[in-house]
C-alpha cells in the first residue's frame, strides 16, 4: 500500500485555502459588528462627529487613563456576570436579583465617571494643543 506524502505544492494549497478561509470568517465577522453597529445607532453609525485630531486626542487620553478604566470594565462585566448567575438560579429571586443589577447599575455608573474624566483631559489637552498652534 503505497502511502501518500504531501508535496510542497499540495502545503502551499493547504496553506492559502486556509488563508482565505481565516480571511473569509474575519470579513464576516467585521460584515456583522457594522450591521450590529448599523442597527443600534442608525445609518449615521460612520459619520464622523469629530476632527479626526480630537478623535486621535481623545483616544490618547483613553490610553492615558488605562490604568483607571481597565479596572472600572472588569468591574461591570463582573457585576453584570454576577447579575445573570443570580437571576438564573432557581428558585428565582427577584429581590436578590435586583440587588446585583443594582451593583452593576453603580459599577457602570463609575466606568462612566472615569471615562469622562479621560474623555475631559483628552478635550483639555486638544484645546491646549490649538491654543498652542
Amino acid at each position: 500500500m503505497a502511502r501518500f506524502r504531501p508535496s510542497g505544492r499540495t502545503i502551499l494549497i493547504l496553506v492559502l485555502a486556509l488563508s482565505l478561509l481565516g480571511n473569509a470568517l474575519a470579513i464576516g465577522a467585521g460584515l456583522r459588528l457594522h450591521r450590529l453597529r448599523v442597527n443600534l445607532l442608525g445609518e449615521q453609525a460612520y459619520s464622523s462627529i469629530q476632527s479626526p485630531e480630537v478623535r486621535h486626542a481623545l483616544s490618547d487620553a483613553l490610553v492615558a487613563h488605562k490604568a483607571e478604566i481597565a479596572p472600572a470594565l472588569r468591574a461591570v462585566l463582573t457585576a453584570r456576570i454576577d447579575a445573570m448567575k443570580q437571576g438564573t438560579t432557581l428558585p428565582f429571586d427577584r429581590d436578590a436579583t435586583a440587588g446585583k443589577m443594582e451593583v452593576t447599575r453603580l459599577a457602570i455608573d463609575h466606568l462612566l465617571d472615569v471615562v469622562q474624566v479621560a474623555l475631559l483631559d483628552g478635550l483639555e489637552n486638544h484645546a491646549a494643543d490649538q491654543a498652542g498652534e
